[in-house]
Parts: structure tokens; sequence; C-alpha cells
């Protein structure tokens, strides 16, 4: 069945929205994915905020080269679905390979990171990376630890004289201790 110009304006409209927002965009071809497969890969994409879009290849082109994410026409041979990272691209392409890696139903075909073409080998690398906030997490403990460690060394000399003080004051006590009880003897 034939879709109306209008249609399609508009699945061009909405394939532009989801690339302009997306962090990154896995392409996968799928071939016999039951409705039942297909909505299990689409919850697991929504728990880490990705989705997973089925395209019309000729739209989708048009779409990419709007936004300036222009593909070999290879990747968008045959049944083409996207899985759209919003936030955590690693996540979201690890979640894609092992579902493909668990059903023969979908194979992964590359990805678009930025303005750049990513072959499907290279995702897997890309898979491994640890995400943003982890990485944001590590960054932090790389300033602190030096600061924590010259606040360490700065308060040092300063718990050796309270020390010295310390001891000295403990000998003076035990001395006049001791002279207390010689006098009281």
């Amino acid at each position: 069945m034939a879709i109306s110009k209008e249609r399609k304006q508009k699945l061009v409209a909405q394939y532009v929205e989801m690339l302009q927002q997306a962090h990154g965009v896995v392409i996968t071809e799928y071939r016999g994915m039951t409705m039942g497969q297909l909505n299990d890969l689409r919850a697991r994409l929504r728990e880490i905020n990705a989705q997973f879009a089925v395209t019309k290849n000729t739209l989708l082109k048009i779409a990419l080269d709007e936004v300036g994410m222009g593909v070999p026409d290879d990747l968008l041979k045959g049944p083409v679905a996207l899985a759209v990272a919003h936030s955590d691209l690693p996540k979201t392409i690890q979640t894609v390979l092992e579902y493909a890696g668990s059903n023969e139903i979908i194979v992964v075909k590359g990805g678009i990171i930025g303005q750049s073409i990513v072959q499907a080998h290279q995702l897997d690398m890309i898979s491994k990376l640890p995400s943003l906030d982890e990485l944001r997490g590590q960054l932090v403990g790389m300033i602190i630890l030096p600061m924590t460690q010259l606040a360490g060394l700065l308060t040092e000399p300063g718990r050796q004289v309270v020390a010295v003080i310390q001891a000295a004051t403990d000998g003076l006590v035990n001395v006049l201790a001791a002279y207390t009880r010689k006098e009281a003897a």
C-alpha cells in the first residue's frame, strides 16, 4: 500500500527529530522478528533511555542527509531498524549486541556517532566503554585524590608539633607526679 506524500513528510520529520536528539545510532537489519521479540527489545532499550524504530529506508536516507549523517547505501539495504541512544550510547550498543548475539533474527550492520560512520566490529569496542557518569566519577576521583594527599601533607607538620608538645607535657606531668609522691612520702 502506497504512503501519501503528506505521510512521507511526517515520517521524515519524525526521523529528523529522532536523529537530532540522538547521541548515536545503531543500524540493524531485522528479518522474521515477531512482535513479541520486537516489543522485548524495545522494552530493554526503553530501560536505558533508548528506542528501537523500524524505518522506511528511502525516507530514512532523506532524513539522514537532512541532518548531515549521510551513510553508505549498503547500510540501508533490507529491513532496517535503528536503535537510537538518547543518553548512554555504550549501554545501548551493548544491549543491541547482546540481543543480536542471542537471536539470529537481528543483525547489527553499523552505526552513526556524530558525523562518523562506525562499522559493526567497532561497535563492540564502543560497547565496552564506561558510561558518561562513570567517566565523570573517575575524573572527579583523579582530581580529588591529589588534593586530599596535599591536605594530608600540609597538616602533617602540625600533627608532629602537637605530638612533641603532648610528649613533653606527658613527661612533665610524670615528673611532677613523681616529685609529688616523693614529697608526700
